[in-house]
């Protein structure tokens, strides 16, 4: 970076292909928690991603799913819930660094996919061919993709995002690193990770669903002390008010921050419990609770939708209370079932 804060000028990478070999044979086919058939076949762009990570990489993603038992409302959004990277290392023997961006985004991404690592990063979706009909070369806006191969003679890269593998070349390869002049882009260098797939540890199913359990008493242990449904449910009606009186067309990134996380969220709750019953069919209980929540999440939406955009609103109190009486259920078996 040259001293008058531009970024000088760009390094000279050679031509080159780089994959990484961990995940050289990514499946065309995304993993079943992204079937679109599901109720929520995407959920947040970093847990969507760590998901076909770990499904490129043939490993259980099920037993990584205890995390989201903490999800709590925050007051202005739900939990934007993440898998914790000690959760990762654990369980997979998978090390996730942050990269620290001191020159060209481009010769970081070579190097780090060259060595084996896939670089995860903030990148805009204006140039993602996947996001077309949603923001592709239509509004710019940030998200997480998995780099899992560059050709720098093509321009062209191999990608994970959302629910599966894409490609994109040209001017999008020369938009998404900023190649084309003006090279110094406004504002910050986008955050990016590396995970270190050639640090993958394959343990068995019992190891899996052993550490597995010993991180779902952890992570019910950080619940919140009070049900957040419940809480929400109180807040909601001023929140759509506002929505209405000043900003309805937000609705999509209201609903984005709070109905959608709290649904996909304990939608992944209720497949980790179903995956604990198929060696236990006691766990089948909390999965039906914690499966209700995200049914009637998924219809909530549609409904607040309407309010929104109709400019009336109408009480819920119905749906939300048998949303808490789930949460209720599901935490009070999930605590039974670790103590049996």
């Amino acid at each position: 970076m040259a001293r008058d804060g531009s970024p000088g000028p760009l390094p000279v990478i050679q031509n080159t292909v780089v994959t990484v070999s961990a995940s050289a044979s990514i499946p065309l086919e995304h993993h079943p928690f992204h079937a679109a058939d599901r109720e929520w076949p995407e959920s947040n762009c970093y847990v969507d991603l760590w998901i076909e990570i770990l499904h490129a990489a043939r490993l259980e993603i099920a037993p990584l799913l205890p995390f989201t038992l903490a999800s709590d409302f925050e007051g202005d959004q739900w939990t934007f819930y993440k898998p914790p990277l000690s959760d990762l290392s654990r369980l997979y023997g998978l090390e996730v660094e942050e990269l620290n961006i001191w020159r060209d985004l481009l010769a970081h991404c070579v190097e780090q996919v060259a060595r084996g690592r896939m670089p995860m990063v903030e990148m805009d979706a204006f140039y993602l061919p996947d996001t077309h009909g949603r923001g592709y070369q239509a509004a710019h806006s940030k998200t997480t993709i998995g780099i899992q191969a560059i050709d720098t003679q093509r321009q062209s890269l191999r990608y994970l995002h959302n629910r599966g593998v894409y490609e994109l070349e040209g001017a999008d390869y020369r938009g998404i690193f900023r190649l084309d002049p003006p090279a110094a882009p406004e504002g910050l260098p986008p955050y990016c990770e590396i995970a270190k797939l050639d640090r993958i540890v394959r343990r068995d199913a019992a190891d899996l669903r052993n550490i597995s359990l010993e991180l779902a008493a952890t992570h019910l242990a950080r619940r919140p002390q009070t049900n957040p449904i419940t809480r929400y449910a109180e807040a909601v009606g001023d929140q759509l008010s506002q929505l209405i009186a000043e900003q309805p067309q937000a609705f999509d990134l209201y609903a984005f921050a709070t109905i959608r996380q709290c649904g996909s969220c304990f939608g992944f709750t209720a497949d980790y419990l179903r995956w604990l019953a198929q060696q236990d069919p006691g766990w089948n209980d909390g999965a039906a609770a914690f499966g209700r929540i995200s049914s009637l999440a998924s219809m909530l939406v549609l409904k607040m939708a309407r309010i929104v955009h109709s400019g009336r609103l109408k009480d819920l109190g119905d749906t939300f209370r048998e949303m808490s009486a789930a949460w209720d259920l599901g935490m009070q078996e999930v605590e039974r079932r670790l103590q049996a």
